[in-house]
């Protein structure tokens, strides 16, 4: 997956007023600047668009402070094809409520983006789960070391790093086809 564009409005430390993020022309990147400058939560934002996740504890604590909503628009490519990820979520309207959220996941074609949306959001996140061969767990077991949890690999069980592994050189794929293989030979 490489990166294309990030656009954030009210998430964490930005406000509604951020330029995109474009990554093009980009191979290899430094974010590098003083504590509590929203060096994070652009990885954050990465990652809650992909996955939903982050390091905060609930969605309503990625919204900026004072404001009921946010968003995360997340462009990146794989291969020679482009996709998008829009996630968004709001503050409940009232107190003991819970907050809404809106996964939009497209495809890019010719003209425009295709809708790839599924009718649930668990269902969509499946969608972007099955594309990237990656879920958030071995992302950032394998590929994103988070400030403090360098050794989030290593403090996995034996059976959970053989899936990270597994998942990484994409061995589910080698198991698919033994199956098939057994089925025809049968």
């Amino acid at each position: 997956m490489i990166p294309v564009k990030l656009a954030i409005r009210n998430f964490m430390c930005y406000r509604d007023n951020v330029p995109p993020l474009y990554f093009d022309g980009i191979h290899t990147a430094c974010i590098c600047g003083d504590n509590g400058h929203g060096k994070s939560a652009l990885i954050d934002a990465m990652t809650w668009a992909l996955w939903g996740k982050t390091r905060a504890k609930s969605d309503d604590d990625l919204i900026y402070l004072g404001r009921s909503e946010m968003e995360v628009e997340f462009d990146f490519a794989i291969g020679q094809q482009s996709y998008r990820i829009i996630r968004k979520h709001s503050k409940p309207k009232r107190r003991g409520g819970t907050g809404k959220t809106i996964l939009e996941f497209q495809i890019a074609t010719d003209s425009a983006f295709k809708v790839l949306t599924g009718d649930r959001i668990n269902e969509t996140q499946q969608k972007i789960i099955s594309l990237l061969h990656m879920d958030y767990d071995t992302f950032i077991s394998s590929s994103f070391l988070r400030q403090g949890h360098a050794d989030q690999f290593t403090k996995q069980p034996p059976a959970r790093r053989k899936q990270v592994l597994a998942d990484l050189l994409g061995l589910s794929f080698s198991d698919k086809l033994e199956k098939q293989a057994k089925k025809l030979a049968k």
